[in-house]
């Protein structure tokens, strides 16, 4: 039963990252369903912060299906909520430093509260990447595939050593997906200046 709940979370994960890369508001209804098994996935091998990452991962999606389908006006280059769609963008160099300087922190706090054990800190930090992937995500800014990048490339093998194969393989297809997701955003974030 294990293996079907992980073929399931794996198969609903991937469409949703595709969905992603697409820019499809469908991203977030799928990829709750993945969060939600994932959370008990991550309980049952040990992976806590994965597993309330996940589950914050659901909330923020629950924001970001929200915030997708809003519509928006654009005044005076500020955006409002009245009409038309939100615009996949970069970060500002203000909103870079801020988003930087969050994850720095998280990685100096996990680092000094967290047991020194390896794999409960990369599980820490891989989860400090993906909570600042997923607001930009709900944001649509193309920064948030770097976040995801990082993320994924540290969990393929935290995967495999917790014996999460399916899972493993997942992340190389994120990797993958990131790394694409990257391109099409931006070339859309540049038509959109």
């Amino acid at each position: 039963m294990e293996l079907i709940i992980e073929i399931i979370a794996v198969i609903t994960g991937l469409l949703s990252v595709w969905f992603s890369k697409k820019i499809n508001v469908l991203v977030f209804p799928v990829g709750m369903i993945s969060l939600a098994l994932y959370v008990g996935i991550f309980i049952h091998n040990g992976l806590y912060a994965n597993s309330v990452i996940n589950f914050l991962y659901f909330i923020i999606s629950i924001y970001g299906w929200r915030n997708w389908v809003r519509q928006r006006t654009t005044v005076n280059n500020q955006q409002s909520t009245d009409g038309g769609e939100l615009k996949v963008s970069f970060l500002n160099k203000k909103e870079n430093i801020i988003t930087a300087t969050i994850f720095c922190i998280s990685i100096i706090l996990i680092c000094v509260f967290t047991p020194k054990e390896l794999s409960v800190r990369l599980d820490y930090i891989t989860s400090a990447a993906g909570l600042i992937a997923m607001v930009l995500t709900s944001l649509k800014k193309v920064d948030n595939w770097m976040y995801y990048l990082l993320a994924d490339i540290i969990l393929i093998p935290l995967c495999i050593y917790n014996g999460l194969y399916l899972t493993s393989l997942q992340y190389v297809a994120y990797t993958i997906l990131a790394i694409m997701g990257y391109i099409s955003w931006s070339k859309e974030a540049k038509q959109n200046v």
